[in-house]
């Protein structure tokens, strides 16, 4: 265990050392039941900022950053419990008495509430997620393209004497690709995966490109009109 951690863990037990000391000391007209359910509910507050803030808001390993998503929800949640606890602590206690079923169904209420706002902000936190799957499976297709044209261009580098004229049309292809726009819509992909097959099939005839010449127009129109077709398909 890191210097860090240690003093960490030393602190929450210090603060928790004086939770208790206080409620022992503050409290001698509670009734030992009261007493004890003050304490729990005041450490519970005491551990979800001391926790919250010992949490980092950011994971910079975790890309889709789905606690982003949730970070407002939490905190809302533990500021919404905690004011409402500390509240019903000092009414039922000092302002009214009630007895200890009472505050015991009150605080129980309240810990349903703040249970309820987990759930909701782990909600919130895998819909981030969610989303940044299904955009990364979006761009998968258009990311397969892209790589396929630069291992074509690769091996355009090691062939010599390749007309100027197709050398231009890749050229504007590779330049094109930038103006596709992520989509989930099945003939999105499918003409993503057409597109990088006819790109291999164009790779593998160019080392001879003269007697593959017909071979390779064919194809290279077929990429082009694949282009087309792409560039006008966007999220259903």
């Amino acid at each position: 265990m890191n210097t860090k951690k240690l003093l960490w863990w030393l602190l929450l037990l210090f603060g928790e050392v004086l939770i208790i000391s206080a409620f022992i000391l503050f409290g001698g007209n509670l009734s030992d039941n009261i007493l004890i359910l003050n304490i729990i509910v005041s450490s519970l507050v005491y551990l979800l900022f001391f926790g919250g803030y010992r949490a980092p808001w950011i994971d910079l390993k975790d890309k889709s950053q789905k606690q982003i998503g949730s970070l407002g929800v939490s905190w809302k949640v533990i500021w919404f419990y905690s004011f409402f606890a500390i509240t019903a602590m000092i009414m039922c206690n000092i302002a009214l008495s009630f007895p200890f079923l009472v505050q015991l169904i009150i605080h129980g209420v309240l810990l349903f509430f703040l249970l309820l706002g987990v759930y909701l902000s782990i909600q919130s936190s895998d819909k981030v997620k969610d989303v940044y799957i299904q955009e990364t499976a979006n761009r998968s297709g258009i990311n397969e393209m892209k790589t396929a044209v630069r291992r074509m261009k690769d091996r355009m580098n090691e062939v010599a004497d390749l007309p100027e004229e197709f050398i231009n049309r890749i050229n504007t292809l590779e330049e094109n690709l930038r103006f596709i726009s992520p989509s989930d819509n099945e003939d999105a992909h499918d003409l993503e995966h057409s597109f990088s097959q006819t790109i291999s099939d164009i790779t593998f005839s160019i080392s001879n490109f003269s007697m593959n010449k017909e071979t390779i127009e064919s194809n290279l129109k077929k990429l082009e009109r694949i282009y087309q077709n792409r560039k006008q398909k966007y999220s259903n």
